[in-house]
């Protein structure tokens, strides 16, 4: 069944006018390396997924970065077969600026044997010639190819304000 589109808006609530649609876009790229996964049935009748994240590359408008070791995405195996991720890794841009990212959402099984996802995602920064970057709301993409273990694909969509 094909999803519906809404087709009233915050007017419709009182409102006296609305922003509309926001635009997205892409604001960087990112591969991040992984280490060997592990996962294990928790007591709780879940399974519990750790991906150590050991290494990769982001590159943005302006700016390039490499991801630290040391970041992990931890994620629950839901009953369908799905995710639920997140993942809390540091890069490094090239100036030196630390910045924490920490991407959350969903990863969604394909018959090819991928992994599609959307994510939200926050970039922390310290004040200075990349504050934007914290100032941001973005959307995520998200591939993990089947047959590679070794990484996982990510495109940060910035919703401008």
């Amino acid at each position: 069944m094909p999803a519906e589109e809404l087709t009233i808006d915050m007017t419709t609530l009182g409102a006296t006018s609305s922003p509309g649609q926001p635009l997205l876009r892409r604001a960087c790229v990112i591969r991040a390396d992984l280490g060997p996964a592990l996962e294990f049935a928790t007591s709780m009748g879940t399974v519990r997924a750790m991906f150590p994240i050991v290494g990769g590359v982001a590159q943005g408008v302006g700016w390039t970065g490499r991801i630290l070791p040391g970041g992990a995405d931890f994620a629950i195996r839901l009953p369908d077969g799905t995710y639920q991720i997140e993942a809390r890794y540091c890069l490094e841009l090239q100036d030196g600026t630390p910045v924490m990212v920490t991407n959350a959402g969903r990863m969604l099984p394909q018959p090819d044997g991928s992994y599609l996802g959307r994510t939200r995602a926050t970039l922390e920064v310290p004040d200075g010639p990349h504050r934007a970057l914290g100032d941001a709301v973005y959307f995520g993409t998200a591939l993990a190819q089947a047959g590679d273990d070794a990484h996982v694909y990510i495109e940060l969509w910035e919703a401008p304000v």
